[in-house]
């Protein structure tokens, strides 16, 4: 089998790797290294480089979130371990970075009123193509449909295996992903390579992922979308909440909203059964629309409640909604008693979705758990435990909300390894 030496191997070739070889040359530069004295390799298991991001926002690509640095990461990742963990490289390497690389290369991008930046284009795969052409200005030797199969610590270098081929590294990067949509190449390589390097893995969960309900939605309300509302999840002993929209699908739920509080979710039902509910009316409290309805039956006494709700519902939930406040559908404003009020009322703000089955790992847009954060260095991305080793991206135990932000923390965490895989090379 042959056998190829290089400075730095990096296996993956989504965000995070991409940006760890362009770090990486960067730096070698900046230490006065020509090109063709630092051999560094980015290994893609896939036919294509980016994936991920070519299927990220529904193939329009949410490259990153807007704001400075510290309040994108309190707004994208909520655990504080995880926000500690990502600082140095969320300032090393930040959103403005990202959009000056595009930028340069004549991809414009645009902000949306919450936040989330796209390329103006609404294509991905414009994201895509300013990477490719910043690996090939930096020298590096792109290898697709090139699986790594197995890794090994031999004296001071890494031997990764290949099929047919084997690559002899001084410093070697995992960048590889965790394991949601597994058709995409995601299938914890890098868990298992890290795993036997001796690095503590963290169980893996769904994350940004659809909650499947053990009664599935109702087929009329299938496609319907709720406009900010109160996701609610509740287990005997905790209770989650995300304010966003909510989509109900055939086997349960999805849209920002269920997405982001999926790990949560994940988490809580090893130990127990969860239920959801959702607040459609999230802005007030309970006084306060009690007080709404109150006055509506002062107001207008022979106006139907479901003239009412359907103003802020979508029209197909509403017959569901009197149902479960034990409500007709012809009900008017002048006979209804109080008890009725009030359960019309606790089910405006606590409509009960139904009983989780499961979240999907598989189904995820990213996954949890992954390489202990305890077991790698912020300011660097080097593992504590193995010399000459980094970790990037989604491999590692983090997971963001939806909005751009794992895209950011892939980017960042990527550069930081890609720079300080570059001082560990020794110019004697």
């Amino acid at each position: 089998m042959e056998t190829r030496s290089r400075h730095i191997v990096i296996i993956g070739g989504g965000a995070a790797g991409m940006c760890a070889a362009i770090s990486a040359r960067q730096h070698l530069r900046s230490l006065g290294v020509a090109d063709s004295d630092a051999h560094i390799t980015l290994l893609e298991r896939n036919t294509q480089l980016g994936i991920k991001i070519r299927i990220s926002g529904g193939g329009k690509c949410n490259i990153t979130h807007a704001g400075e640095m510290m309040h994108v990461l309190e707004k994208g990742f909520l655990r504080p371990a995880e926000r500690r963990f990502l600082k140095p490289a969320f300032y090393a390497f930040t959103n403005q970075d990202v959009l000056r690389w595009l930028h340069s290369h004549g991809v414009a991008t645009y902000v949306r009123p919450n936040g989330r930046i796209f390329p103006l284009s609404g294509k991905a795969s414009d994201v895509v193509a300013v990477f490719e052409a910043l690996l090939s200005t930096h020298s590096i030797e792109v290898l697709t449909n090139a699986r790594a199969l197995s890794v090994e610590r031999q004296a001071e270098t890494f031997c990764v295996h290949l099929s047919a081929l084997r690559f002899q590294a001084h410093a070697l990067i995992l960048a590889t992903g965790g394991v949601s949509y597994s058709k995409t190449g995601t299938t914890g390589d890098g868990i298992r390579f890290a795993a036997a390097l001796g690095h503590t893995i963290v169980p893996l969960r769904a994350a940004l992922a659809p909650i499947y309900l053990a009664q599935p939605p109702h087929p009329e309300l299938v496609g319907v979308s709720l406009r900010h509302v109160r996701l609610i999840a509740k287990s005997p002993s905790q209770t989650f909440e995300r304010t966003d929209d909510v989509l109900f699908t055939h086997q349960g739920l999805s849209g920002p909203a269920c997405l982001s509080i999926s790990r949560d979710v994940a988490e809580a039902l090893e130990q127990s059964s969860v239920t959801m509910y959702v607040d459609f009316f999230p802005a007030l409290s309970v006084e306060a629309l009690e007080q709404q309805l109150l006055e509506m039956q002062r107001c207008h006494p022979t106006q139907a409640l479901r003239t009412f709700l359907e103003a802020p519902l979508p029209n197909a939930i509403v017959p569901f909604v009197l149902e479960a406040s034990g409500i007709s559908l012809e009900q008017k404003w002048h006979n209804l008693s109080k008890a009725q009020r009030k359960n019309l009322l606790s089910v405006l703000k606590a409509y009960p979705l139904g009983t989780v089955q499961a979240v999907p790992i598989e189904r995820g847009e990213v996954s949890a758990g992954g390489i202990s954060l305890r077991e790698i260095d912020p300011k660097t991305m080097a593992s504590r435990l193995v010399p000459n080793l980094f970790i990037a991206g989604e491999v590692l135990d983090i997971a963001g909300e939806v909005g751009g932000f794992n895209l950011q923390a892939a980017y960042s965490t990527g550069w930081l390894a890609g720079k300080s895989a570059a001082h560990s090379l020794r110019w004697d």
